[in-house]
């Protein structure tokens, strides 16, 4: 077992924030609009696939963590996209609500992709949409 310092308990805990702050995004099962085409801000960001767990726990990332990542993935760990050159993370979220992540994303963890998808900053943490990846 290896061992998490403070740094990686913050970490931990900062993912956990955020995972729950996704999931209280909307619970408005009545008439529900999603702000796609309403002045959101489309975006295309190069960078690394990443499971946001073991990235902020163990900076795990890159072709050597691939599997692990597409298994945290497919267990329901959030993805995240780390930006190249910036190290600015996003969490990325599905197109669409109740659906998971595409194959398109899973497959691709921990390689180097171009994302195109809708931003949004939610209490300081930015989020993008799947769109499209290549």
């Amino acid at each position: 077992m290896r061992y998490v310092g403070i740094g990686g308990l913050v970490g931990v805990a900062l993912l956990i924030s955020a995972a729950s702050g996704w999931a209280e995004m909307d619970h408005d099962h009545g008439s529900h609009e999603h702000a796609h085409g309403k002045g959101m801000q489309q975006v295309t960001i190069k960078g690394e696939l990443v499971d946001s767990l073991c990235y902020v726990a163990m900076n795990a990332k890159g072709a050597g963590h691939k599997q692990c990542a597409m298994d945290c993935a497919k267990a329901g760990i959030p993805i995240s996209m780390l930006e190249d050159g910036t190290g600015k993370l996003y969490t990325v979220l599905p197109k669409e609500d109740k659906t998971g992540y595409p194959a398109s994303v899973i497959t691709r963890m921990g390689e180097t992709v171009t994302l195109t998808g809708d931003l949004y900053e939610q209490g300081g943490v930015r989020y993008v949409t799947v769109e499209s990846v290549e």
